[in-house]
């Protein structure tokens, strides 16, 4: 005897939400409470923490807080067990302003970001769309009035960014501003003849309200100092920027743009 229309039709579509085998995961369908801000969980400092991201599952987001009671400086780390997860590790203030963002590299096992910070809660959010990962993340703190001084980050935290690049006293002095060379950030894309394509590594805060950037190309790619470029998706007017410092692998570079405005945009073009 066959089966009722309507019963046919019913366990159709019984099978097709179940799923023989299940559907596309939804993004953080299963981050738990702290996929965003509010449910943070507490990250001490000077102690390790182990926690996972797993994209495959919908566990993409995992958002950590840690209080900071003095001025000083925050060595934060990142240790990962599978080098090849694609993440980003954003580091923002109690008011939500972007510090510091870091993309992983499949070549590193750990990312590490040094951070002059102020009193108060900070939030570190860690976001995959690709891969799963156990990962352990250590916040180590030292107290270091920055703003007071003239000296340099202490030596355990020397190669702070920002410091290299002078965010402190000297950025006030007259020379200053005939350095920023205003006309980097108008120098029209189009007409800068060829260029070399490079992404953005890392995004920090930098002198005047800008930032500045790490890219992953530089000597080896034909990069030099005093060239400019601009970052896509933004264009020369918003994004343009100046290359201050160039190695055999990577270069830094400093734009009037801010870190906020930058957001996810990775891609950037150098001209030649």
């Amino acid at each position: 005897m066959r089966a009722p229309a309507a019963l046919i039709i019913a366990l159709t579509t019984l099978f097709a939400a179940t799923g023989c085998g299940g559907g596309e995961v939804k993004p953080d369908s299963a981050s738990g409470d702290d996929f965003e801000r509010a449910g943070a969980a507490e990250l001490f400092l000077d102690k390790l923490t182990d926690d996972y991201v797993d994209a495959d599952k919908g566990d993409n987001t995992d958002w950590k807080f840690f209080k900071i009671r003095q001025r000083g400086i925050l060595e934060l780390t990142i240790y990962w067990d599978q080098k090849d997860v694609r993440s980003i590790v954003d580091v923002r203030d109690r008011f939500g302003v972007l510090i510091d963002s870091r993309r992983h590299s499949a070549e590193l096992e750990k990312d590490k970001m040094d951070l002059k910070v102020e009193p108060g809660t900070h939030f570190v959010r860690l976001f995959t769309d690709k891969g799963k990962s156990v990962y352990t993340i250590e916040a180590r703190f030292q107290p270091f009035d920055y703003k007071a001084t003239d000296d340099a980050i202490p030596e355990a935290m020397e190669d702070d960014p920002l410091a290299e690049l002078g965010d402190s006293r000297p950025m006030e002095r007259a020379p200053v501003r005939r350095r920023r060379a205003p006309t980097v950030s108008r120098r029209p894309a189009a007409s800068a003849g060829a260029t070399t394509a490079a992404r953005i590594t890392r995004v920090v805060n930098g002198p005047r309200g800008g930032s500045i950037l790490y890219l992953n190309a530089g000597e080896a790619q034909g990069l030099k100092v005093g060239q400019t470029g601009f970052i896509e998706g933004l264009g020369p007017t918003e994004g343009g920027f100046r290359i201050v410092k160039v190695g055999q692998k990577f270069a830094t570079a400093q734009t009037t743009a801010k870190p906020s405005t930058i957001a996810h945009r990775r891609s950037v073009k150098v001209n030649q």
